[in-house]
């Protein structure tokens, strides 16, 4: 009896397997005859085909990115309290600080002053970390400047940016200002 049971139990789990089987070659062969895939893709590009087209007349006019944009770095020396925290939450090094400190003749207090703060913007992956790390509320780093004009004619000349670049750092660079004029 436990034989014919067996026996039973293999012919109804093959019959499963074969329908199983059909069911799916007819699912394919529907989409195939179909082409759903086909008219789900055109029915986006029908659907955007009727919207406002936005174009912008580079360089004349500027495209304004969105308010989460993580442009160039920024830095505002007088808000720094120079206490590193930057670049120790940098995960790949690249922020230099070096800073010493110096007894203010009006007050007579110790005040720390920046030498260096250099970033080295060909190893950044623009994460953010220096910029919340920062103590300072407002922050006296960020990379919130909207600027995504970063291109250069020479291979090294914005890749390592010092103390000076950042604090004047505009929205435009020089050089394209140069270029339209």
């Amino acid at each position: 009896m436990s034989a014919l049971k067996r026996f039973l139990d293999k012919i109804r789990s093959a019959t499963r397997s074969f329908l199983d089987k059909a069911k799916r070659n007819a699912k394919l062969f529907a989409d195939k005859i179909m082409l759903l895939d086909l008219f789900a893709g055109l029915g986006i590009t029908f659907k955007n085909m009727f919207k406002k087209k936005v174009t912008v007349q580079y360089p004349e006019e500027r495209w304004e990115p969105a308010h989460r944009f993580r442009g160039m770095f920024r830095l505002d020396e007088d808000r720094c309290i120079k206490c590193t925290i930057c670049a120790r939450d940098c995960p790949i090094d690249i922020i230099y600080i070096d800073w010493h400190q110096e007894v203010n003749p009006e007050t007579q207090k110790k005040e720390k002053l920046l030498d260096r703060f250099d970033i080295d913007v060909q190893r950044c992956m623009f994460c953010g970390l220096c910029e919340e790390g920062c103590p300072t509320e407002p922050k006296s780093i960020w990379l919130t400047t909207k600027t995504y004009e970063l291109a250069s004619y020479d291979r090294w000349d914005n890749l390592y940016v010092d103390m000076d670049e950042l604090q004047e750092w505009k929205t435009r660079p020089a050089y394209t200002d140069e270029e339209i004029a």
